[in-house]
């Protein structure tokens, strides 16, 4: 597999990040996804009572079974969603977290691989390159008036 090059890889970031961007008003009315600050996308699906039945006949592994078909389902639908906005192999399924008994965070951001991996991204950003620039930039100003 060929290896992308970082700038290649930032590119694709930001046409992702813009694309997401630019359809965060729709991803929230028809799949209730949010943005968070990592340019992931989430939500909480809450499994529907009519697909869980009657619930003291269940087993704890019987629920985990239906949940992961309709959370299968909400994936395929939302991979359909962003395939329509020419996002393909740009995004990955990230991980489903069991909230409550019929409840689970779903999380879907950009392909670690192929992308850039936006949680380490924007650590970077924020607690590396941020911090570096503002010193620079302080010390520079110190300098300036230093030299007055």
């Amino acid at each position: 597999m060929n290896k992308l090059s970082f700038f290649k890889r930032l590119s694709l970031y930001r046409k992702y990040k813009r694309v997401i961007k630019e359809n965060s008003a729709e991803l929230e009315k028809n799949f209730n996804l949010r943005i968070d600050r990592a340019n992931r996308l989430y939500t909480v699906l809450n499994v529907p009572s009519e697909n869980i039945g009657e619930a003291y006949n269940l087993k704890k592994a019987d629920i985990d079974k239906i949940a992961e078909g309709y959370i299968r389902d909400f994936s395929i639908e939302v991979a359909k969603y962003l395939d329509s906005k020419d996002l393909k192999e740009m995004y990955d399924f990230y991980d489903v977290s069991k909230l409550e008994k019929y409840a689970y965070l779903v999380v879907f951001g950009p392909h670690k691989t192929k992308v850039i991996d936006s949680v380490s991204f924007t650590k970077n950003l924020y607690y590396r390159v941020l911090p570096i620039s503002i010193s620079i930039i302080l010390l520079a100003l110190f300098l300036i008036l230093l030299l007055r």
